[in-house]
C-alpha cells in the first residue's frame, strides 16, 4: 500500500481530544476522521470504511462496548481493526474489549511521541 495514505478514524465524546489526536496522527502523514459520539462513529465506519478505528469506552447513548459490538457484527466494518481508547485501565476492561474483538488497548492520558507509534504498529500487524 505504498503511496496511500492511512485513514484512522477516532471516536471519542471529547472535542479537545479528538483534535490533539487528529493534530498527532496528521503530522505523522495519517488521514484523521473524527466522530464525536458512538452512533456518528458508526455511519462514518460504514462509509469510510477507515484503516483503524480508536474507540473511547466512556460515551454517552451507546458505549463503546456496544459501537464495538455493533462495528463487529456489520459485513462493511467487520474486519476493520478497532483499538480500545480509554481511561478505564481495569484488567476487566481491557479483556472486555479483547473478547468483543478489539485488537489493541490504548490508555489515557497516553504519551504523545508514542502514540503514532502504536499505531503503526496497530496497522502493521492488521496487514500482516
Amino acid at each position: 500500500m505504498v503511496g496511500r495514505k492511512r485513514v484512522v478514524l477516532v471516536i471519542d465524546d471529547n472535542p479537545d481530544l479528538l483534535d490533539i489526536v487528529d493534530a498527532i496522527l496528521s503530522d505523522s502523514g495519517f488521514i484523521v476522521a473524527k466522530a464525536p459520539s458512538g452512533e456518528a462513529g458508526i455511519d462514518i465506519s460504514r462509509s469510510l470504511r477507515p484503516d483503524l478505528i480508536l474507540l473511547d469506552i466512556n460515551m454517552p447513548n451507546i458505549d463503546g462496548f456496544e459501537v464495538l459490538t455493533q462495528l463487529k457484527q456489520l459485513e462493511e466494518t467487520k474486519n476493520i481493526p478497532v483499538a480500545m481508547f480509554s481511561v478505564r485501565s481495569d484488567l476487566k476492561d481491557k479483556k472486555l474489549s479483547f473478547q468483543k474483538g478489539a485488537v489493541d488497548y490504548i490508555s489515557k492520558p497516553f504519551q504523545y511521541n508514542k502514540l503514532t507509534e502504536k499505531v503503526e504498529k496497530i496497522l502493521d500487524r492488521s496487514l500482516a
